[in-house]
């Protein structure tokens, strides 16, 4: 994303943990939360959307547990929050709230 010109950071501290990822646009923050299920090939669907709502609500709580928003919100940017989840290396979901 640095190479398209997006203002990205990683792992990025806060007195409550590390924010796997900052993107700064003009008038928005997004904070990024990214979470990995290990999923088999041949997994059936009930249990992808399982796990699926699992690392979402993971990264949910995450994030608003820690209160990563907080170190951007005297910025007067609009803040979006988004939780990642990715099952195995082929699929993945995006919340964002």
């Amino acid at each position: 994303m640095t190479v398209l010109g997006f203002d990205i950071e990683a792992e990025v501290q806060t007195a409550k943990g590390r924010i796997d990822a900052v993107l700064e646009l003009e008038g928005r923050i997004y904070i990024m939360e990214f979470k990995y299920k290990d999923c088999p090939p041949g997994t059936p669907t009930e249990e992808k959307r399982k796990l699926f709502d699992k690392a979402l609500n993971e990264g949910v709580k995450q994030i608003e547990d820690r209160g990563y928003h907080r170190k951007y919100e005297s910025g007067g940017k609009e803040i979006v929050k988004a939780a990642f989840a990715f099952l195995g290396r082929d699929e993945v979901e995006m919340m964002v709230f």
